[in-house]
């Protein structure tokens, strides 16, 4: 069968929801020999795939294949090798036992109780973010809005400086580019290794402050955690910090940016979330499914294994993709259609099974507060220009999101 994923290549990274309905009917798991790797796009799959321990995580941090381009290739490698270490020990990228020791050290302060107790806090910053300004202003909720509220979050729940969250965001920004785009150029891979070892070297000053002088935040708590008699080592809170950073700003502003954009561009749907403020959860949900903040898990073949008629190898690459799964419609009646009172078809944002995503209460909580409080505001907001995405393979994730303000 003809590459579908080299086919769809253009489409894939902008607007990739009309080629998963095709890559899904024609080839459900489908292997590509550009992307050297399965593509399943089936829900029943995916979700099942997303729970099966005879994939792996932990052998997918590898992205020498992707390198390309001019320049200084050797040096490119070695950067690249000193990424991938790193990488290695992100929970994301930890199986069962280390995972099992390292998401119990850290999933209390994650559950949705401890999330909820930050409501006034998030509350707070979104009003502050939107009080300058004023109807009948244009503006890039992007930058106004999507943006800075979950760097200011994350940061505040780590015990970082306020001052701090600019310069950690472009950090953040930069390694989340690497972990999506489907190329790697040697000055890509040379500004996210200096991007790394940026936050590397601000959280490690921030321990040893912590160590001195603790605080009630992330940091301070990952120095006391224990767990059935396991402790953290140093190494394992800095790559703790530098991901939940990560995961918790860039995941959400993605989260936040498309449920804005979605309800701008259903103004009868947003108008019903006016009119029956109980529905926000379910706009929450809504909007993940809808549009996933990220749309791909990766997974390396442990053991042979066969899906969808297809028998996957030991050592293959598997990309499960969150997007196509979330809008299939074996799983979703309509699935293109953004309706707010649909009911929950347990669609999959934020993963499944063991590596379900230990923020999602965190993002939820964020993204609720900014829904309901900009509609409260200016609930006949229209598009003051076409939204701009970012191509990446990923992610979905908005450049400008220019809005006109209209109480």
């Amino acid at each position: 069968m003809q590459d579908l994923l080299a086919k769809f290549s253009s489409q894939l990274l902008t607007n990739p929801y009309p080629a998963y309905h095709v890559i899904r009917k024609l080839d459900p798991v489908h292997w590509s020999e550009s992307w050297q790797s399965w593509f399943v796009s089936r829900y029943e799959d995916v979700a099942s795939l997303m729970k099966d321990n005879r994939l792996s995580v932990s052998q997918v941090g590898k992205f020498s294949h992707r390198l390309e381009g001019e320049g200084e290739m050797d040096e490119a490698r070695a950067q690249l090798a000193k990424i991938e270490v790193w990488l290695a020990s992100f929970l994301l990228f930890t199986d069962p036992p280390a995972h099992t020791r390292l998401r119990g050290l850290i999933s209390k302060a994650f559950t949705p109780r401890s999330v909820e107790l930050l409501a006034p806090v998030v509350q707070e910053r979104v009003d502050r973010l939107l009080e300058p300004l004023q109807t009948g202003q244009v503006v890039d909720l992007m930058e106004q809005l999507a943006v800075p509220l979950p760097v200011m979050t994350i940061a505040d729940f780590l015990g970082s400086r306020p001052q701090d969250y600019r310069e950690l965001a472009g950090w953040s920004h930069d390694l989340a580019s690497f972990l999506g785009d489907e190329y790697l150029s040697p000055q890509s891979v040379a500004r996210s290794l200096g991007s790394l070892e940026g936050m590397a070297g601000y959280f490690q000053s921030l321990m040893e402050e912590r160590r001195r002088k603790p605080e009630e935040d992330l940091m301070s708590r990952l120095l006391q955690a224990q767990h059935e008699g396991s402790t953290l080592k140093e190494s394992e809170i800095l790559s703790m910090c530098i991901l939940l950073f990560g995961a918790g700003h860039d995941t959400t502003t993605n989260f936040i940016a498309n449920g804005l954009l979605a309800l701008l561009q259903h103004p009868s749907e947003s108008s019903k979330l006016v009119q029956q403020p109980e529905l926000l959860d379910r706009v929450v949900e809504e909007v993940l499914r809808f549009d996933s903040p990220s749309l791909i898990a990766v997974r390396s073949v442990l053991q042979e294994l066969e899906v969808g008629g297809k028998t996957l190898l030991p050592g293959d690459s598997v990309n499960l993709c969150m997007g196509a799964a979330n809008r299939d419609p074996g799983q979703f009646p309509d699935p293109d259609k953004f309706r707010v009172e649909r009911q929950n078809g347990n669609h999959i944002p934020f993963g499944k099974g063991i590596h379900f995503c230990v923020g999602s209460f965190l993002a939820r909580l964020e993204a609720r507060t900014v829904f309901a409080t900009f509609l409260r505001k200016w609930p006949n907001s229209r598009l003051a220009a076409p939204p701009e995405r970012i191509p990446t393979l990923a992610f979905r994730r908005l450049k400008h999101l220019k809005v006109e303000l209209l109480a």
